[in-house]
């Protein structure tokens, strides 16, 4: 194989997985952000319990968070990293819920330098997507996760949680977030549907 060519490769692949993840982080953090918090632990849970508003039902909405652990995630026990993830109405009423494990996400860890434990600072950063979703309605709501936060020596350090609206959902593989359009199955409100009828396409 002529030299060129082979120098050609091995640069074209480094270059294929940058753009890709140039590509992936530019998808997590696009549109427009309605919901941004950092979120402090209480004793060893996480405790979400926050208000937004959004425009419209036709455009699709994430809630994404990354978060930071005190050690490398090797071995944990999922029945201490469950949580649940709801969203209720200003009213109140819930209109969507799950409960899960955070460890079905550690496959969007990545680790600090190797380097850094010689000054005991060694970091895991996990930057995950955690529901995509299409509203039943314009107007305010309220994300609430009540997480989990502490499992052997790997403990939490600090936790963000966004939620944007006008996203392009992600693709279900490699992701394991849930993606749902709660336009389907949502109760009409006493007001009417400001924006007509509910559709009952998705597109994931």
């Amino acid at each position: 194989m002529d030299l060129a060519v082979i120098i050609f490769l091995c640069l074209l692949f480094p270059a294929g997985a940058a753009y890709s993840y140039i590509r992936n982080k530019k998808q997590k953090t696009a549109g427009k952000k309605v919901l941004e918090a950092a979120v402090a632990r209480h004793g060893s849970r996480i405790v979400v319990d926050r208000s937004f508003s959004l425009t419209t039902n036709k455009k699709w909405c994430r809630v994404h968070t990354v978060f930071k652990w005190k050690e490398p995630i090797d071995h944990f026990n999922d029945k201490l990293h469950r949580y649940k993830i709801s969203i209720e109405t200003d009213a109140g009423q819930e209109i969507y819920a799950e409960e899960r494990s955070m460890t079905e996400f550690f496959g969007f860890c990545w680790y600090q330098s190797s380097k850094l434990k010689r000054h005991k600072d060694l970091r895991c950063i996990c930057d995950a997507v955690l529901l995509e979703f299409l509203p039943p309605w314009p107007g305010p709501y309220t994300l609430k996760i009540d997480l989990q936060a502490t499992e052997g020596a790997s403990e939490l350090l600090n936790f963000t949680i966004t939620v944007s609206e006008g996203v392009v959902p992600l693709k279900r593989k490699p992701y394991m977030h849930a993606c749902v359009d709660l336009r389907k199955n949502a109760p009409r409100k006493e007001s009417g549907n400001e924006e007509g009828d509910f559709p009952i396409d998705s597109l994931c």
